[in-house]
């Protein structure tokens, strides 16, 4: 049974932290189109490091208040290659602060190796001859399409609170 839960665990760990990079690739090709450049350069671009802190915030959240987080350190990092990930990936935080925030490329390059993870153990599992089965791909395809929906929701998200707020400000000088 906790190998079933270490496997979920880590479904949902990648689910967060693996979409990221697609979203960046999204963002920056969708910016090369003309009628879109001004919004997405404007508006989304210097939203990216933010979604990326506020997600990776969510998935802590998220596993500290269902109380597995005793289970996390006893059973899911266990091993040195594990810790590291974690710690890797509580890094993100950082993209909340102002200075790592502004350099929207150090936010693409630092989600980068999470990105990098399942296609690596995929490619060391082929390469020490074992059978990748064609589930595996499938399954690894989910979890990037489920990451990228929730950046893409992420982003919605913050669009629509950054939007709501230049809206209470307006009121409230109209106030006055």
């Amino acid at each position: 049974m906790q190998i079933f839960f270490s496997v979920f665990w880590w479904i949902y760990f990648f689910i967060f932290f693996t979409g990221y990079p697609l979203l960046y690739a999204f963002v920056f090709l969708m910016g090369k189109t003309r009628s879109l450049h001004h919004f997405i350069t404007g508006r989304i671009h210097p939203l990216l490091p933010l979604a990326y802190a506020f997600v990776s915030t969510l998935f802590w959240i998220l596993m500290i208040s269902t109380g597995r987080m005793n289970f996390v350190a006893e059973r899911i990092a266990s091993t040195a290659p594990s810790v590291l990930i974690m710690l890797f990936s509580l890094s993100s935080l950082l993209f909340w602060l102002p200075a790592f925030r502004k350099n929207i490329r150090l936010s693409f390059i630092h989600s980068l190796p999470l990105f990098l993870l399942p296609p690596s153990n995929m490619i060391l599992r082929i390469m020490s001859h074992e059978i990748v089965v064609h589930d595996y791909i499938i399954g690894m395809l989910r979890i990037y399409t489920a990451g990228l929906i929730v950046y893409t929701v992420a982003i919605a998200l913050l669009l629509f609170s950054k939007w709501l707020s230049g809206l209470l400000s307006l009121r409230h000088q109209s106030v006055k």
